[in-house]
């Protein structure tokens, strides 16, 4: 079993890293990195269900929100997920701020070998696509 970890600098403060994370519509433009069109249902409170949904309605992942600490943790907890051929793991995103810059930190595991390879490709697109999302944001905001 394997752990993916990934960590980037975000050019944005943990406030729009945050919200890219967990803004739905913005969830879903970073999801696609996984698969076009993948939606993401929970209520983001500690201990409810997380379920993220294929175009088709069909369940990709499902779990549980382990953490949601604002602007520093969100993990998810997954008890079924496809990529995984059904094996439980868990994914955190950890948000530090460096600066006037923030540390993206993204830890998925454990991963038989086959769930790894599925996933770090997309993995890195999925963290290019927030950096990419939260930058934006943070740039409009500062050229108010």
């Amino acid at each position: 079993m394997r752990t993916l970890q990934k960590t980037l600098e975000i050019d944005a403060p943990p406030r729009e890293v945050w919200r890219v994370l967990t803004n739905p519509e913005l969830v879903r433009e970073w999801a696609a990195a996984y698969e076009d069109g993948l939606s993401i249902r929970t209520s983001w409170r500690e201990g409810e269900a997380v379920v993220w949904r294929s175009p088709d309605g069909s369940t990709r992942a499902s779990g549980a929100v382990a953490a949601f600490q604002p602007e520093r943790l969100l993990k998810f907890d997954y008890t079924h997920a496809l990529v995984a051929d059904g094996c439980a793991f868990s994914e955190s995103f950890e948000i530090t701020a460096a600066n006037s810059n923030t540390v993206l930190s993204m830890t998925s595991g454990p991963l038989n070998e086959a769930a790894f390879n599925a996933l770090m490709e997309r993995a890195e697109e999925a963290l290019r696509e927030i950096k990419s999302l939260a930058e934006e944001s943070a740039q409009i905001r500062r050229g108010r």
